[in-house]
């Protein structure tokens, strides 16, 4: 008799526990928050090259945690030329990742030979381009749940790109990754005078093939005057200071000079300006120990984001031209 009281207390127990057990009770893992990432690249343009042939391998990211993300951008091959100005091309898509701070990311790049890989054609033929430590670094971020984040790397390639017997090197150095709501663009107006005048003063530095190389420099605003205007040289000295980007100025269709700069963080800059770029090498301290000079001082500038990014800010070189600054992109 009491071996059958004890199983029926047993059973009742194991009953009723069955009996409490139903959907509404069941304990599940709720999904990982997540959110949206993009990635595009775009650069700002460069004389003596006409292709800068790009092969993609993959992004790679780390979370807080420390588990390395990686997303496979399987070979992708574009002309980085194709984007310039606010022109980018979108490498990554509107991946899913999980919430958080990511931090080390960046994008691996083929190595080129000047058959494979990245590549550089100039009027000398196609060689191989090699990327410091064969990385594009993008800036740490953080990801919200239910909301995409899009950030553009930003290749300056006038200060970036260098060639050394036949081999072409792209550094770090000229490249910056920002949040698409952070950044705006500039467009700026040069004053013909300031070209006449800097072509008639270095009339003498003409260089071979008789056009001179106009060229917009973009300073940290820690630079107050044209005395701290450094050149592009990587080891300047301590009393200058180097530009945070460069660009060529062009004429458009009625002779109108003028520059454009895009993804810049939003702050304050001063822009200098040069006829000499032809003898400013990305590598060598061309204004204390060459003969480059810089030309103008052409003030302060406050480039804003606006509401959404992207802003565009209008800068005059000295007169302007009259209201013609070009357009941005290819």
């Amino acid at each position: 008799m009491a071996i059958y009281r004890t199983m029926w207390i047993l059973s009742s127990v194991f009953l009723l526990s069955a009996c409490g057990s139903d959907d509404n009770d069941t304990v599940t893992t709720p999904p990982l928050s997540q959110g949206q990432f993009s990635l595009a690249i775009s650069d700002s343009p460069t004389a003596g090259v006409t292709h800068v042939g790009m092969v993609m391998g993959e992004l790679v990211m780390t979370d807080s945690t420390g588990v390395i993300h990686r997303h496979d951008l399987q070979n992708m091959a574009f002309n980085l030329l194709d984007f310039q100005g606010m022109d980018s091309h979108l490498m990554v898509d509107s991946i899913d990742l999980p919430s958080g701070q990511f931090h080390d990311a960046y994008v691996t790049i083929q190595q080129g030979d000047g058959n494979d890989g990245c590549y550089v054609e100039d009027g000398q033929g196609r060689h191989g381009l090699h990327v410091t430590n064969g990385q594009l670094p993008v800036v740490d971020f953080e990801i919200v749940a239910g909301q995409h984040l899009a950030i553009t790397m930003e290749i300056d390639l006038y200060r970036g790109l260098s060639v050394d017997q036949g081999q072409y090197y792209l550094n770090h150095q000229a490249m910056w990754s920002i949040d698409n709501r952070q950044m705006g663009h500039l467009l700026g107006e040069v004053d013909p005078q300031w070209i006449a005048d800097c072509e008639t003063t270095y009339s003498d530095l003409t260089p071979a093939s008789g056009q001179f190389s106009h060229m917009a420099y973009l300073y940290p605003e820690a630079v107050t005057n044209i005395s701290q205007m450094a050149d592009m040289g990587t080891n300047q000295s301590a009393s200058f200071i180097l530009p945070t980007a460069v660009s060529p100025m062009l004429q458009d269709g009625g002779g109108n000079w003028h520059f454009a700069m895009g993804y810049l963080p939003a702050g304050n800059y001063r822009v200098g300006y040069s006829c000499l770029g032809h003898l400013d090498d990305p590598i060598v301290d061309d204004i204390t120990t060459g003969p480059f000079v810089m030309f103008k001082d052409s003030g302060s500038i406050t480039i804003e984001a606006g509401t959404l990014g992207g802003q565009q800010t209008i800068h005059q070189c000295g007169n302007g031209n009259g209201g013609h600054h070009g357009g941005m992109g290819g």
